[in-house]
């Protein structure tokens, strides 16, 4: 294969880091465009979404029992929604997060961020890479026949393999990251990735890649959703402040606020916050339309 097959199968292993190397292999041959697969009943039951009519499911084959069958996914794109469908929120990488995302790569990996996030995420792919060389690397070792790495000691074969995943679990990692691994990778970073080139030891590399991708970007997705969730509990007490501010100015100044036909009180306008809307069942729609990340009843991605 070519440096440019080798980085477009990275970038949709970043995208799909929760399917395993062998089925996001499919996915790419079939969909290289693919960002979000479930199953129909998972779209229909789990998301309340739609399959569209004429879909082209994407074929994996499912392992799961005695024999071998086949079973099909749809990406996100193929899906439509209903008035009661949830949202897909794919999270992102904002610069906000690199702080916190780089002291929980710190404390998970004790690899301290000296020059950047996306040298420390080099630096925690090159240790994992080692670990997982340490721990598998007679399986490997057993799987080289009829490929270059048989020119190679057991040695030099750690040597290839380290360079190859630890360059290729960085690129997919970034890229699902929005960090733009093509602007620090050349066709010269991955020369060592065309030593595996038979399909055992193919294989082989990409099963370890997709296997660190899938652990180090769970970790950043938990802490990325984790910080989100606690801003978006600032943002609405902030709102509640404003909203019992405004209320007291409506006191002080003799203004009665406007009944809700329940024996509460609510203050219209642009301020109201996310808690005294839900309690508003008129307002509540509008508001998941407006602030969906503060409401509690927004259950998205």
């Amino acid at each position: 294969g070519s440096y440019q097959s080798w980085v477009s199968f990275l970038e949709t292993a970043g995208r799909l880091y929760k399917y395993p190397y062998n089925e996001q292999l499919m996915i790419h041959a079939q969909r290289p465009d693919a960002t979000a697969c479930a199953d129909f009943d998972f779209w229909n039951q789990q998301w309340g979404r739609y399959v569209r009519r004429g879909s082209k499911g994407i074929t994996l084959l499912d392992t799961s029992g005695d024999n071998l069958r086949l079973r099909y996914v749809f990406d996100v794109s193929d899906t439509g929604t209903r008035e009661n469908s949830r949202d897909v929120r794919l999270w992102q990488l904002n610069e906000e997060h690199y702080d916190t995302i780089s002291s929980m790569l710190e404390r998970t990996y004790n690899v301290i961020e000296n020059n950047g996030l996306r040298d420390q995420i080099e630096r925690v792919a090159s240790q994992l890479a080692d670990d997982y060389w340490n721990e598998s690397s007679q399986d490997i070792i057993d799987n080289i026949a009829g490929s270059y790495l048989e020119e190679y000691d057991n040695y030099n074969i750690g040597v290839q393999f380290r360079n190859a995943a630890s360059v290729s679990i960085t690129y997919a990692i970034m890229s699902r990251c929005g960090l733009e691994p093509d602007v620090y990778y050349q066709h010269e970073d991955f020369l060592s990735v065309f030593d595996f080139n038979t399909p055992a030891t193919v294989a082989a590399l990409g099963t370890a890649v997709s296997e660190i991708n899938q652990q180090v970007l769970r970790q950043i997705e938990v802490t990325i959703r984790s910080y989100e969730r606690e801003h978006s509990a600032e943002r609405t007490e902030n709102h509640e402040r404003i909203d019992l501010h405004t209320e007291r100015r409506l006191s002080d100044s003799g203004s009665e606020p406007e009944r809700d036909g329940t024996g509460g009180s609510r203050v219209s306008g642009r301020g109201l916050s996310p808690l005294r809307h839900r309690e508003d069942g008129r307002g509540r729609e509008a508001l998941c339309r407006r602030f969906p990340a503060e409401c509690n009843d927004c259950k998205g991605f």
